[in-house]
């Protein structure tokens, strides 16, 4: 259960689930409180997909709605995602008589409302297990205090190999931007909303503009801040080699065409597009947040960088484009480190351990 199933990470995770889980020990659902494209990709692969509108943010009349769609479904285990679905999920769950509650967490919020907090405190004594998809969102949690370690697990998001095997021409979209033939070509894939701080990766590409003269920058991904960062790349004088590509289905293309990834957010929990840069073979440069640091090797895969410093980022950028075997190097071994690593079969296969754990353990517990 989550609250949106449009196109997201998170999302991504759930369609890799729910498309793999042993249909021997599992019937997969999904709820969603508002439909979108991951929705009917799901729905493709006959798994049900039920939307329980939620008409605003206080909406109290979806917590019946749910207990009664939990209830007509003999629903046995429930997971919930992000904080919406998490708090009214689980608490309809608990109604419900659901056996088997799981929370999934994703991010290190550093900017999280006291009343999440103690909200999610309140909800982790009826859930069975929370999970977070790095160990820097474990800690988080345990820092926050009130939570059992041993209810507490990680699971690391899986990258569906598969999506990067494809034959990609990387001059069809280099042509559709207007990149010269010989120039690198960095990429960000994101929202772009002041989470993801596109402006410390733009005043980067200014600090070193002389230095990285045929290194362009694709921003893959739409948001509040985009027009506001179309004016800051022009003001830095570097418009002609900042190119916003919108809101875009293809993101698996676009990577394969980068030569290298960029990502300057605030905050993470295991960042996507990290695990699939290095999953086609593209080194990447990302501030040192949340589960980064878990899978970036500094200076082997890619590089490490504090948050908000766009002269270290920039020089990050200068030293990687430096040397294009060296470049081509630290992609192959990112590859190799997230095959060995954060593969979507080690991801279902941990998820599925823990759905039957504790279903056995609840086996006899009462609806």
């Amino acid at each position: 259960m989550l609250d949106e199933l449009d196109i997201g990470g998170t999302e991504q995770q759930i369609l890799e689930l729910v498309r793999r889980i042993d249909r021997k020990h599992f019937e997969p659902m999904v709820c969603c409180f508002r439909h979108g494209r991951k929705a009917r990709e799901i729905e493709s692969l006959g798994v049900p997909v039920f939307q329980v509108a939620k008409h605003h943010k206080l909406d109290i009349t979806i917590l019946p709605r749910l207990v009664q769609l939990l209830r007509r479904e003999r629903i046995d285990i429930l997971q919930t995602f992000l904080w919406t679905a998490n708090a009214w999920g689980r608490a309809a769950g608990r109604i419900a008589g659901v056996p088997v509650l799981v929370a999934g967490e994703r991010n290190v919020d550093i900017w999280e409302q006291s009343y999440k907090r103690t909200i999610g405190r309140l909800l982790a004594r009826y859930t069975d297990r929370i999970v977070g998809n790095s160990e820097a969102v474990r800690e988080y949690l345990l820092q926050r205090g009130g939570l059992d370690p041993a209810d507490v697990s990680t699971i690391y998001n899986g990258v569906n190999f598969e999506r990067f095997e494809q034959p990609v021409d990387p001059a069809e979209r280099r042509a559709e931007l207007g990149i010269p033939e010989n120039a690198l070509l960095a990429g960000v894939v994101a929202r772009v909303e002041p989470a993801k701080d596109h402006e410390t990766l733009l005043r980067a590409f200014g600090h070193v503009k002389e230095r990285t003269a045929d290194v362009h920058l694709a921003v893959v991904g739409d948001g509040s801040l985009r027009p506001s960062l179309e004016a800051l790349a022009h003001e830095l004088g570097i418009g002609d080699r900042v190119h916003f590509t919108g809101f875009r289905t293809d993101a698996a293309e676009w990577i394969a065409t980068f030569d290298f990834s960029v990502l300057s957010s605030r905050k993470e929990g295991l960042s996507n597009t990290v695990i699939e840069s290095m999953a086609a073979g593209r080194p990447v440069i990302a501030t040192a947040v949340g589960g980064n640091p878990e899978v970036i090797v500094e200076g082997e895969t890619g590089y490490l960088l504090p948050v908000r410093q766009p002269e270290a980022f920039g020089e990050a950028i200068a030293t990687l484009t430096s040397d294009r075997e060296r470049l081509r190097e630290m992609g192959a071994a990112g590859k190799k480190r997230v095959h060995a690593l954060f593969s979507v079969d080690q991801m279902v296969e941990n998820t599925s351990r823990l759905y039957l754990e504790l279903a056995s353990r609840n086996a006899s517990r009462p609806r």
